[in-house]
């Protein structure tokens, strides 16, 4: 039977990057439930956590300037603490077609001058510890997120921070939609 070449049809083929952005939309949506973490990002003084919850505007304007997908960062000496999300290390296991096991990270960079905080806390800390709370043992792209490690991260003289690193073993990569051309 001959088809129309407009048909598209699944065919069984499976990629492990079909789901990086709902993946990524996930992690972020997350984190925009959090309304310590968003105060932590916005305001630098070193009472943050005290000060007003950020005005949706607010929350939207961390998008992409705070809270980032691309991994691009920005060490300019008076630059906002910031997160940087990244998807890394896609591994398939063994004798599978369906299962892999990929790396989330957090870079988590601000200016050292912003560290402080209240009562000898220190923002990437606190900010790490948010992150954390919400996404260790928590379930993201079919798999549970486990903390493997962290790390410091320092920038220049004036930026640093940490990073965590989180293991997911996922099951079952998207299926892409394929045209059949046969």
């Amino acid at each position: 039977m001959l088809r129309d070449s407009s048909e598209k049809q699944f065919i069984g083929r499976y990629s492990t990057f079909a789901s990086v952005e709902k993946s990524l939309q996930d992690v972020i949506g997350v984190l925009m439930k959090n309304e310590r973490l968003k105060r932590l990002l916005y305001y630098t003084d070193p009472k943050a956590l005290a000060l007003p919850k950020l005005t949706q505007q607010q929350a939207y304007g961390l998008l992409n300037h705070q809270i980032l997908m691309v991994p691009r960062l920005n060490v300019e000496p008076d630059a906002k603490p910031y997160v940087v999300i990244s998807l890394d290390n896609f591994i398939p296991q063994d004798g599978q077609t369906t299962f892999r096991s990929v790396q989330l990270s957090f870079d988590i960079v601000c200016n050292f001058e912003h560290w402080p905080l209240e009562d000898f806390q220190l923002r990437p800390y606190s900010i790490a510890g948010e992150i954390d709370a919400m996404v260790n043992r928590s379930h993201f792209f079919t798999g549970i997120a486990n903390f493997i490690g962290a790390k410091q991260l320092i920038l220049n003289d004036y930026i640093g921070g940490i990073t965590l690193y989180y293991q997911i073993e996922a099951f079952g990569d998207d299926k892409k939609l394929h045209e059949d051309n046969n």
